[in-house]
Order: structure tokens, then C-alpha cells, then sequence
């Protein structure tokens, strides 16, 4: 049986779930900033991949989880060991296994997102660096005619789809948003779309610069107009929100030694591998000066910068409104980045959402919530989440969580992955 790449299996710290990082690209973006395009790891079969990843999981939670992302490097280089890998991952009991790829070799291969299907897959996000041919050619070396074709055939499939672009400024920019939305609009309007602000630190080729948050926002106007799903990224905030509730995770290599990494773990891996590209001081520098510079995302989604109390005890003070932050997608409904409530003594999120439907009437309550049909209760729909002074209150009592004068709630569009 053929063999891949492994780099690692990254494991969540928050949540059962899962990561496959696999080696090796047919893409050579210039802005890259994955090490694992280059190759390395520990070659395994897919069957062995799935004995150290099944092993890994056992070992941290005593279980094997049910979500998965197949990630890299791009996973569809070899395409039995990706059936191979997809099939038994639905048989170990994974119902949720999502696959990110460059969509190339899916639109090369008239059967390959057929028997992806049938396998089990049952996610994919598609990255489309570039509409035009030449953009896309120069940026990657390859034609992206097979990745608009493999769009194509995920939308005809069962399989979820997200669609997802990096802003880069004079590269792909407004008007490559504009031609992308309209491409994916004729496919199907509600294709998911996430446009992602482009991080200059670490790509393997300094090609531009970031962007700003005029031009992200800009880019989003329009792409919005033409896809009702359109997002601005997350990025890293999929799991957590600043101030984040941890900022670490596990990372287990192929013979299960594992250890737990943070930022400064993933700055000397690319440092280490961009070494030979450009000298280390010249990048530690971009790094000191931008600190995994939040600024731009804090903006984005409205997340507060103001510290946590970590200890979990109320401070004494003085008793003040509760602040509630939205996400971009719900800006038409409230016109606003952020609103303030009135908190008379102790109050629970499931009364912070009643105010906020009393505020911004029935269509607010019907985008962010639901009705459990076995209890009545209200619940926060599965394509929001809700993060009180920085935890997702899924980790708390969810909506029963109490919430106090001078806290802080981020009402934040989920989108898997990141």
C-alpha cells in the first residue's frame, strides 16, 4: 500500500477532535506559510496512520473523538491512501471528517469526490487562491481551471463545502474577490465563503504586505453581494478568542511521543524552515515587530483586548452594563458592532439572548437561535458561538451560564476549520 507523509496529529486541548498534518504539495504558492509543503515526516500507510492517530487519542482522552481534519501539505496527493485513510475514519466512528485542500487534483479526477462521498467524507474546504489564470498560474504554478471544476463537483455532491480565499493586496484583492463571489453565486449562492486577511511574517516569499481592515471589510461588501455567506476569517479563533482560554495545544508525532506547543513552538518550526530562505534575523525581527499582531482580527470580530480575571473570582466592584459584541454577519439585523444591556443583579445568557430579541425583534432570535423541540428551551444555533470574557460558553453551562455587570459577550459566526 502506498505510503504518506506524516508531520503530526494535533490534538485539541478545548474539545475532543483531531488534526492530520500530511506532507508533501503539487501547489508552490509563494506566500506559503505551511512547512509541510516541502515534504518530511514519517511515511506510514494510511492503515498505520490510522493505528498511531486511533493510539494518540486513546492515550489523551481516553477515547477516539468524532471530528477530524485532514489537512497539510495538500492531503489529496495519493488518492488510495486517502480513500483508504476517510473510509477508516468512518468506520472507527468519526461522524464528522473534513478535508482542506487546494481542490486541484479533485477536478483533475472525474471519480475522486464521487468516492470521497461514498468513503465518508463529509466537509471539504477549497482554497481558490486566484480567479484569473494568470494570477493563479504565477502565484502556484498550476491552473486553477481544475479547482473551479472541483467546486463544481463538491456543490453537486453531499458533501458540506467551504470555499475560502486569501486577501493579498495587489495580488488577490478586490476585484479577484468580486470575480471569485460571482463564479461561486452561478454555482450556488450559498456556498459558504471565507476570505482570510494574508499574514506576511512567515510566507515563504515576502510577496505583500497585510492588509488593512478598510480593505478586508471593503472585500467583504462585496463579496456579500453576491453570496448571503460570505465571512470574514476567524483564522485562529475557531477555538479560542483573545484573551484566549488556554494557548497551547498537543501535538503527537508519528512514534506518540507528544508534547504540548504553543506560538513560540510554531515560530521556531517556520523559522527553522525558512532558514534557508532568508536570514533567521531578519524574521525574528517581522516577528518582534507584529507579535502575532491580533489588531487586525480584534477589529474584524469585535473581540476585546481587556484582560480576564483568571482566577474565576468576581472582583469587588461596581455593578455596570453587560457588552455584547457581534460578528459582522449580523450587523444588517443590528446596525451595530456592539450594544450594551442593563444587568440587575445575576442574569444567565439564555436572559441576555431574551434582551436581545426584545432589542433587535424576531429575525435575531430566529438567525441565532433555536427551539430544542423535546424541552422548548431556546439554544444557540450550531452556526454561532458564544464566548463569555473569553470561553466558549459550551465549556461553561452553555446557555444557563451566569453572567455578571461588566462582563463580556462575543457573539461570533463558526465556521470549521481554522
Amino acid at each position: 500500500m502506498n505510503k504518506r507523509g506524516l508531520q503530526y496529529f494535533t490534538l485539541s486541548e478545548i474539545e475532543p477532535r483531531v488534526w492530520f498534518m500530511l506532507t508533501g504539495c503539487n501547489f508552490h504558492c509563494k506566500g506559503c506559510f505551511r512547512p509541510a509543503r516541502d515534504g518530511g515526516g514519517t511515511l506510514l500507510t494510511a492503515d498505520e496512520t490510522l493505528e498511531r492517530m486511533e493510539q494518540a487519542c486513546l492515550n489523551y482522552y481516553g477515547k477516539v473523538p468524532a471530528e477530524t481534519m485532514i489537512t497539510g501539505g495538500e492531503p489529496t496527493l495519493d488518492k488510495e491512501y486517502l480513500l483508504t485513510l476517510v473510509k477508516g475514519l468512518k468506520e472507527k466512528g468519526f461522524e464528522k471528517i473534513v478535508l482542506m485542500t487546494n481542490g486541484y487534483a479533485l477536478g483533475e479526477d472525474e471519480t475522486y469526490v464521487t468516492e470521497l462521498e461514498e468513503a465518508g467524507l463529509t466537509e471539504a474546504h477549497v482554497d481558490v487562491k486566484a480567479f484569473s489564470e494568470d494570477v493563479h498560474n504565477s502565484y502556484t504554478g498550476k491552473s486553477n481551471k481544475p479547482v473551479l471544476s472541483a467546486i463544481e463537483k463538491l456543490n453537486a455532491s453531499g458533501i458540506e463545502l467551504l470555499i475560502q480565499t486569501v486577501y493579498m493586496p495587489g495580488i488577490v484583492d478586490a476585484t479577484e474577490i468580486e470575480q471569485i463571489a460571482k463564479f461561486l453565486a452561478s454555482v450556488n449562492k450559498d456556498i459558504k465563503y471565507r476570505i482570510n486577511p494574508f499574514v506576511p511574517i512567515f510566507a515563504y516569499e515576502q510577496v505583500t504586505r497585510r492588509p488593512t481592515l478598510e480593505e478586508i471589510e471593503r472585500a467583504y461588501e462585496i463579496a456579500s453581494r453576491y453570496l448571503p455567506n460570505a465571512i470574514i476569517s476567524r483564522s485562529c479563533y475557531r477555538e479560542y478568542p483573545t484573551p484566549p482560554p488556554q494557548k497551547t495545544w498537543i501535538t503527537v508525532y508519528p512514534d506518540l511521543t507528544a508534547k504540548r506547543r504553543g506560538m513560540e513552538d510554531q515560530k521556531e518550526d517556520r523559522l527553522s524552515w525558512l532558514n534557508g530562505i532568508r536570514p533567521r534575523e531578519s524574521v525574528v525581527k517581522d516577528w518582534q515587530n507584529e507579535e502575532w499582531d491580533f489588531t487586525l482580527r480584534h477589529s474584524l470580530v469585535g473581540i476585546s483586548e481587556s484582560p480576564v480575571n483568571q482566577s474565576g473570582l468576581k472582583e469587588e466592584k461596581e455593578v455596570q452594563p453587560i457588552k455584547v459584541k457581534f460578528p459582522l454577519s449580523l450587523h444588517e439585523l443590528t446596525k451595530t458592532r456592539w450594544t450594551e444591556l442593563d444587568c440587575d443583579g445575576e442574569a444567565t445568557i439564555e436572559d441576555v439572548m431574551k434582551s436581545l430579541t426584545d432589542k433587535y425583534g424576531d429575525k435575531f432570535r430566529e438567525t441565532v437561535m433555536a427551539t430544542d423541540r423535546d424541552t422548548g428551551s431556546i439554544k444557540i444555533k450550531r452556526s454561532f458561538n458564544v464566548y463569555l470574557n473569553g470561553m466558549n460558553i459550551k465549556n461553561r453551562k452553555g446557555i444557563k451560564t451566569e453572567v455578571h455587570g461588566n462582563d463580556e459577550i462575543i457573539i461570533l459566526s463558526w465556521v470549521s476549520g481554522g
